[in-house]
């Protein structure tokens, strides 16, 4: 599956200072009365990196987990929070 990703200019400065790798999963939680999905995001490469799809943009290089499904292909990558305190925001998964 071919995704559009933008990432808006404070995150990609952000990022940069990061090292310029953004991965993408899923995080299941499954040990509560209602089991819920959520984007995990870390700023490292994967261990497996064929368990993900790669883009780089804008010298960013994104690994996105095979099968997570996003609003019309297209996610969107924010920097989200207050100083010290700052990560990144990934919006458009796809729930059901």
């Amino acid at each position: 599956m071919d995704y559009s990703i933008s990432i808006d200019d404070n995150a990609r400065k952000w990022l940069r200072e990061k090292g310029s790798v953004l991965t993408i999963s899923k995080f299941q939680a499954t040990h509560c009365c209602v089991p819920a999905s959520e984007v995990w995001v870390e700023f490292q490469r994967p261990e497996n990196e064929s368990l993900y799809k790669k883009i780089v943009q804008h010298g960013i290089t994104c690994f996105i987990e095979k099968g997570l499904e996003f609003k019309q292909n297209h996610l969107k990558v924010k920097l989200t929070g207050p100083p010290f305190f700052k990560t990144i925001r990934v919006e458009g998964l796809k729930y059901f």
